[in-house]
């Protein structure tokens, strides 16, 4: 019975979001810039994965929304939510246009979804506060738009931001503020040890974005990282349990000194 109440309210809450943006989206933020191609949806999986009726797959570049779980129904918070949101918001047509990154690594088209009036999906549940917004090279189109999307949620205590940003051992999305206690560089590009059971990775491949005096200035600050965690297979206990990868410097917010 309370799980059933929790997803009501989560609906009720999307519902008001919904109505809440109709109003405030009278401006040019985060409309399409460029060709868009127009689509019709067969199905709202989650709050940032659809299937067209053409039979793709699309998941939302730039944001990464609370998980459903469809097998349990131990959702994460906020990700009834976030569907909820998306459905309204896609309704039967949406527009899209390709990334530079065709496809993820599950098969998925990696498209930027626009709705009726050419307003970005994502930054309509980034502004809801029912999404982070992410930046993984080379999809980077719209991530300032993104950025204050994000940001006025934030500063509405919206959806996601009313929860803590304490790091937590788990696979998977994770967004928390650590300090950075020592910094090394290896074939395997920067390791950033933290404060806690957690090594940020900036790897080989995004060495374009980080020159090393960047990076040793984060020595002894405290920083918000977010992005995918995962555990590390090593039989060294000096190592951290935890590694998180940073591909780009939007998803690492240095926070200064204690």
């Amino acid at each position: 019975m309370k799980a059933i109440v929790q997803k009501k309210r989560q609906v009720f809450l999307a519902l008001f979001l919904f109505l809440s943006l109709s109003t405030a989206y009278g401006n040019d933020l985060c409309r399409a810039s460029g060709a868009v191609e127009r689509a019709q949806v067969k199905r709202v999986v989650d709050g940032d994965t659809l299937s067209l009726v053409d039979g793709r797959r699309v998941r939302l570049v730039g944001i990464n929304t609370p998980e459903l779980d469809h097998k349990k129904g131990n959702h994460d918070p906020f990700a009834v939510a976030a569907t909820q949101l998306l459905k309204r918001l896609a309704g039967r047509y949406i527009y899209l246009q390709p990334s530079k990154n065709g496809r993820d690594k599950y098969g998925r088209y990696l498209y930027y979804l626009f709705d009726k009036d050419r307003i970005s999906l994502s930054s309509q549940l980034l502004s809801a506060g029912l999404g982070y917004r992410i930046a993984v090279p080379p999809n980077l189109a719209y991530q300032a738009c993104f950025q204050a999307s994000e940001q006025s949620a934030r500063d509405a205590d919206l959806g996601v931001w009313q929860q803590s940003l304490q790091w937590q051992p788990q696979a998977g999305f994770v967004i928390a503020r650590v300090a950075i206690t020592s910094i090394t560089h290896n074939r395997g590009g920067w390791w950033l040890e933290t404060n806690q059971g957690l090594v940020i990775n900036l790897p080989p491949s995004a060495a374009n974005y980080w020159p090393a005096q960047k990076v040793f200035f984060l020595q002894g600050h405290t920083v918000e990282v977010r992005g995918w965690q995962h555990k590390r297979n090593s039989r060294h206990s000096k190592y951290a349990s935890w590694v998180l990868p940073v591909k780009h410097p939007n998803d690492i917010l240095d926070m200064g000194t204690p």
